[in-house]
């Protein structure tokens, strides 16, 4: 037994110290205290996934279009861009936990927000870049914002709405449904002539996170929230139980086919392309096809708007994606601060917009006709951007999504009351919150 725990010993110490050797051979050059070049230089280390250096057109892909503009505003800033690990929170909770400065740079998934302000690990940019509020609209910078620190720049993410067949609308003599009565009265009226076609698609499977966003929408729409005055979560209030009970009867009533509690995102807006439904609730990335007939049998015939809610309650949109954050452990904290502020600016932004698609928050973007050309339909965007909100803080995301999916899931399918799931889902947070 004595010999096996030596072995397990030295296999532990070998993986340590090969470990310590890997992260070594990535640490910038030091001199000075600053990541610096023999002639004088400052380097400022950049950590994202391979995908910066990508483009999906024929523009140029963003990491050339920083480095470009930086050139021009800092000649004297060279950007070394690092690719980092696949699972990249878990390689940033080590580097900040143990005050690392492989990364002076690195990206932000919308989820890891609360947990890295509360343990201070992103630099507060307010009174580093007060021109933030000025170039970008307040909910891409609210999204990454922790108790008012502005710890984000958001670049490229994602928003939800409502889809739905223009026209079906104009033929049945609808307008774009306001409140969520209108539009179940539509449904009613046209599956009443057009069986065939699917009403209202969601995705409601299990896995991924598109069930919460859904669930997110619906409980704005019902005049709810996230948390209460006391920050405890209102998984169990009113409204939440109601936008809940509102999913299961969609199904039960048949304005959902029942086909959709176990929908994946992908799958959902496959049939409302291949022209099955009336209304589909999706990310809004599809925009930029839909109406290519070679992708859509619905080119030309559909539209897109805010989701609609009832009178007590708002219209939102979910959004989410990826901010770039300072290191605050960083040697070159101003020039750091410099390389955000080229990135919140116009051409950046514009550069991920032409290279990558939507979203991006800067104000106005999607008037510009060179956007325009690169992603038809873009300016659908525009209600959207000023209404969208995040999905549930929490410094525990990735456990409260998989309680939230698998409590909603349970009601929708009737498994258990509506009432139950939701009580047991503010149960169960409450105790995640605790620990």
């Amino acid at each position: 037994m004595v010999v096996g725990m030596e072995e397990t010993f030295m296999k532990n110490a070998k993986r340590f110290w090969l470990l310590v050797l890997t992260v070594l051979a990535v640490l910038p050059v030091v001199a000075g205290g600053r990541a610096e070049q023999a002639d004088g230089r400052t380097t400022v280390t950049l950590g994202y996934n391979p995908f910066l250096a990508d483009s999906f057109t024929d523009a140029p892909p963003p990491i050339d279009v920083m480095r470009a503009e930086l050139s021009r505003l800092h000649p004297d800033i060279d950007l070394e861009y690092y690719t980092m690990p696949q699972d990249m929170l878990e390689a940033l909770v080590i580097w900040m936990t143990s005050r690392d400065t492989t990364v002076d740079i690195y990206g932000i998934d919308e989820p890891w927000v609360t947990q890295f302000g509360r343990a201070g690990w992103a630099l507060p940019l307010n009174d580093r870049i007060p021109e933030l509020e000025e170039r970008l609209e307040p909910a891409g910078l609210d999204t990454f914002s922790y108790q008012g620190d502005r710890l984000g720049v958001p670049f490229w993410g994602s928003l939800t709405g409502l889809f739905y067949r223009a026209d079906i609308l104009e033929q049945y003599g609808f307008a774009p449904p306001a409140t969520m009565d209108a539009m179940v009265e539509i449904i009613t009226t046209v599956l009443a002539d057009e069986s065939d076609l699917a009403g209202f698609l969601w995705p409601g499977a299990r896995s991924g996170d598109s069930l919460n966003m859904f669930y997110a929408t619906l409980l704005y729409a019902y005049g709810g929230q996230y948390r209460g005055p006391d920050g405890a979560f209102l998984f169990d209030s009113p409204q939440s139980i109601r936008a809940v009970q509102s999913m299961r009867d969609t199904i039960e009533t048949g304005l959902s086919p029942r086909a959709v509690q176990n929908l994946e995102r992908r799958e959902s807006r496959q049939r409302f392309v291949a022209g099955e439904a009336i209304f589909s609730w999706d990310n809004a990335d599809i925009i930029t096809w839909l109406d290519d007939p070679e992708r859509s049998e619905v080119a030309g015939r559909w539209d897109f708007m805010p989701f609609p809610a009832t009178p007590e309650g708002r219209q939102v949109s979910v959004t989410g994606g990826f901010a770039f954050a300072a290191n605050p452990f960083g040697r070159v904290i101003d020039e750091t601060v410099k390389v955000l502020d080229v990135i919140s600016q116009r051409p950046v932004q514009e550069g991920f917009a032409l290279a990558w698609g939507p979203v991006q928050y800067y104000r106005g973007l999607y008037d510009d006709p060179v956007v325009q050309q690169y992603n038809p339909n873009v300016e659908k965007l525009t209600p959207l951007v000023g209404i969208a909100l995040s999905r549930p803080p929490s410094e525990n995301y990735a456990e409260l999504a998989g309680m939230m999916r698998e409590e909603i899931h349970s009601a929708i399918t009737g498994t258990r009351s509506v009432e139950d799931a939701m009580a047991n889902l503010a149960r169960r947070a409450a105790v995640l919150e605790r620990r």
